[in-house]
């Protein structure tokens, strides 16, 4: 018997996500739900889970930090991002963060079978886009890449998530990090960014299309 927890805030988007893959998967295997990172971690620490299918956008902290905290907490625990932002943004960060896939929310739902059989199996699920992701950091030219690519993932979190509106009180309250180390990573952010203020951080993550 395998033992699945799916961490997603919608509710129906959760359920729906579950009657999908009941009808899809081997009958053997059972689901529990979290609806935010505290309890998505919570679950683990009480649990034994054979994969965890984490939604990277979630209501009370950075599906990122939830990531790291459980891949420090378990890491033998295999664990597969869902999302709705493209491969391009998040795929590879999570991936070297300790995830074993990275799903999109608007794919086939045979991709996120493939996905899940194969890491059940032991293995990481990598599209062939993310492996050109991979291949292309691997043979990084330095002069060709964008600004925010230099970026860490820390400071790669904090910009995105000013994108979409969060002041930085908030963001060190979902990254559980005080406020001072957060004003620290917006300095870096704007220095690498090359940048002057907020309102230009926000600009160039809306001009790039990244959000959190």
């Amino acid at each position: 018997m395998k033992k699945l927890l799916i961490v997603e805030d919608h509710e129906i988007v959760r359920h729906g996500l579950i009657r999908t893959l009941q009808e899809l998967l081997e009958p053997l295997i059972t689901f529990d739900e979290a609806a935010d990172g505290q309890q998505a971690i919570r679950m683990v620490n009480d649990h034994v889970y054979d994969l965890v299918l984490l939604d990277i956008s979630l209501p009370d902290q950075s599906g990122m930090n939830v990531l790291r905290l459980l891949h420090k907490q378990k890491p033998e625990m295999p664990i597969i991002i869902l999302s709705s932002h493209p491969e391009e943004q998040y795929a590879v960060r999570t991936i070297k963060a300790g995830a074993s896939g990275y799903v999109n929310k608007g794919s086939a739902a045979s991709v996120l079978v493939e996905a899940i059989e194969k890491v059940l199996t032991g293995r990481r699920y990598i599209s062939p886009t993310q492996a050109e992701l991979l291949a292309d950091m691997v043979y990084d030219n330095q002069e060709d890449r964008l600004l925010h690519e230099s970026l860490s993932d820390r400071e790669y979190e904090l910009a995105c998530m000013m994108a979409t509106g969060n002041t930085l009180t908030e963001i060190a309250k979902k990254l559980s990090l005080n406020i001072k180390t957060v004003s620290t990573y917006r300095t870096r952010v704007l220095e690498k960014l090359q940048l002057r203020t907020t309102a230009d951080i926000i600009s160039y993550c809306l001009q790039h299309n990244l959000t959190l």
